[in-house]
């Protein structure tokens, strides 16, 4: 297993599955609570594109939204950084403040780097992104601040 000291992004992900457990735990702890000036919040919708027993589809936390293989997609709207992962984070906002909520997208972030490491899956951030049209497919009218991949 990697261990804290050596994790970095990856962008060649194997289209490889990951468990529904490692998943769940990875969601689990990036939805904790972190208090802001504003109580900002960080909403997570998650394209799933393989990972074992979720059928593939967008989800908003454990909702699902619209089923279907969004792979080609996802790997467009993210400038063709995220179309061999097993799941693409969208970290969505409609923020008070800017700084506050970027900040927060940060932290989120970490968060999923440093569980992702933990359960041995591989992760990326993407800051590069089609806004608008991300933003079409999710379904919102809330501003999307940040992209994540991970995957094996």
């Amino acid at each position: 297993m990697k261990n804290v000291w050596n994790r970095r992004s990856i962008r060649r992900f194997q289209k490889q599955s990951i468990s529904q457990n490692v998943y769940w735990q990875i969601l689990q702890a990036v939805r904790q609570p972190i208090p802001t000036e504003n109580f900002e919040e960080i909403e997570i919708y998650s394209v799933v594109h393989d990972i074992e027993g979720i059928s593939p589809g967008l989800y908003k936390n454990t909702h699902l939204i619209k089923a279907g293989n969004f792979r080609e997609k996802t790997g467009y709207l993210c400038i063709n950084q995220a179309r061999d992962c097993a799941v693409t984070l969208f970290f969505v906002s409609d923020y008070l403040s800017y700084q506050t909520a970027m900040q927060l997208a940060g932290f989120v972030g970490q968060r999923v780097y440093l569980f992702s490491n933990y359960w041995g899956i591989d992760c990326s951030a993407i800051g590069a992104f089609y806004d608008d049209e991300t933003q079409a497919f999710l379904e919102t009218n809330k501003d999307v601040l940040y992209a994540m991949a991970i995957g094996k």
